[in-house]
């Protein structure tokens, strides 16, 4: 029984993640939809409602909220879900490669978060 409510595409491509305190971690992107993303690698300042900024592949940032972590892994709702085309791009590739898209994405500040519980 699937309980997705949006198609996922497995992948592995480098990302990065910012909570607009210290500077930005380097992570790997193992699933995305249009709705959100999982990853590896976040550090232990993360916690379930937390937000942040995740750049994709060179692309965003894009605004997301933390729905779970556990085992290493996070995953993320997106505040605006991805635009289909982008999904599309990274659906139909076996390696998201936007090296022709420009700069990388930057981060926007943020506004300060109250402390979370570690996950």
């Amino acid at each position: 029984m699937q309980t997705r409510q949006k198609n996922r595409k497995a992948l592995a491509v480098p990302g990065r993640y910012s909570t607009g305190r210290g500077e930005p971690v380097s992570v790997e992107l193992r699933d995305l939809s249009v709705g959100g993303c999982r990853f590896a690698g976040g550090g232990d300042e993360l916690g379930p409602g937390a937000r942040l900024q995740v750049v994709i592949a060179g692309r965003g940032p894009y605004r997301a909220t933390i729905k779970w972590c556990a085992k290493g892994e996070v995953g993320v709702t997106f505040a605006t879900p991805l635009p289909t085309e982008t999904f599309h791009q990274f659906q139909n590739s076996h390696v998201a490669d936007f090296s022709d898209e420009g700069t990388p994405g930057e981060f926007e500040p943020m506004a300060p978060q109250a402390e979370r519980r570690f996950c």
